[in-house]
């Protein structure tokens, strides 16, 4: 007969606060999540190159931890991080947000971590609640329409790079239409999303985005550094 537990489980993040050459009031902020097998670390450098010192940047780390194969960082994903094996040798370690088992559960964690996050950020680093963006890479791309779409008014814009949309995307009640602005940038040669499923989310993204852009790039399953100055600048146009 299966039963439950609850124990806390904390969840890590990195913060840069925006330039403070402004007198602005108040902050937009960006938040990371990196892709299977990344880190808080790999994507804070994205995060960071397109905020350019004018938003808050944060970077928030998925809470399920593995050891990665011995192999090269910068394989199929962004994980560079390094831990102590028994043996004493050095391992990789990645992160990610979930699997299909229990799904909801994780689903419900990155829910409560986001809202733990953006309410810090502006009780704490003078963030606009008003613009809040969300920037995801891969698997954590489902999670974040998730969250935005669940979350009404808590996210102003997101940007999905190499994703896919939840699956219960049409049906779900849950999912409010208008929640939030998204730009959703798709690889020509991903082996996760075959073009065929990407122009079936450019056809969706409509249903529910209050408006939406979509932009192919040459590359594989990466994120393309040619994209930042368009996320950029479609940021500051939706924070307008």
């Amino acid at each position: 007969m299966e039963q439950t537990l609850t124990s806390p489980l904390t969840c890590y993040y990195d913060l840069e606060p925006a330039s403070q050459s402004s007198r602005r009031k108040k902050w937009p902020v960006l938040i990371g999540t990196h892709g299977y097998e990344g880190n808080k670390e790999s994507m804070m450098r994205l995060v960071q190159r397109i905020s350019a010192g004018k938003m808050i940047a944060a970077s928030l780390q998925g809470p399920y931890q593995f050891w990665l194969p011995d192999r090269d960082a910068g394989g199929a994903g962004e994980a560079s991080a390094l831990a102590s094996g028994a043996a004493g040798g050095r391992r990789r370690v990645g992160f990610g947000w979930g699997t299909n088992y229990r799904g909801l559960d994780s689903v419900a964690f990155h829910h409560h971590a986001m809202r733990q996050l953006i309410a810090t950020l502006v009780r704490d680093h003078r963030a606009d609640p008003e613009r809040v963006f969300l920037v995801a890479f891969s698997q954590s791309c489902s999670y974040n329409y998730r969250f935005a779409f669940t979350h009404p008014g808590m996210v102003r814009g997101v940007v999905a790079v190499c994703g896919g949309l939840p699956g219960d995307w049409k049906e779900n009640p849950a999912y409010q239409k208008d929640a939030a602005h998204v730009l959703h940038i798709a690889a020509t040669e991903d082996h996760w999303y075959s073009p065929e499923e990407n122009r079936q989310y450019r056809a969706d993204l409509p249903l529910r985005a209050a408006s939406s852009a979509f932009r192919f790039y040459h590359s594989t399953h990466r994120f393309p550094r040619t994209a930042i100055p368009h996320i950029r600048r479609w940021i500051e146009k939706v924070a307008a």
